[in-house]
């Protein structure tokens, strides 16, 4: 697997775990059903193909929690 590719996938997880936060911050129900599954079919890319993740999205992602803490990946450094 090349290196392109797992930074590809990490990406796109990044992009789904954002706006899976921003589906249940904005409690838009719709908009988190396809998030959730945008998120749970590029963790199984990522697991299948070996490519580790800086963070799982937890599953209680309930308005009020925490969102405004940007993970490490967001913050510019590499894990």
């Amino acid at each position: 697997m090349s290196e392109a590719f797992a930074e590809a996938v990490r990406e796109r997880a990044r992009l789904a775990r954002v706006a899976l936060r921003a589906a249940h911050r904005d409690q838009d129900l719709n908009e988190t059903l396809v998030a959730e599954a945008e998120w749970e079919h590029i963790a199984r890319v990522a697991r299948t193909h070996g490519v580790g993740l800086a963070e799982d999205v937890p599953t209680d992602m309930s308005p009020g929690a925490d969102e405004s803490q940007p993970d490490e990946r967001e913050q510019g450094t590499r894990s």
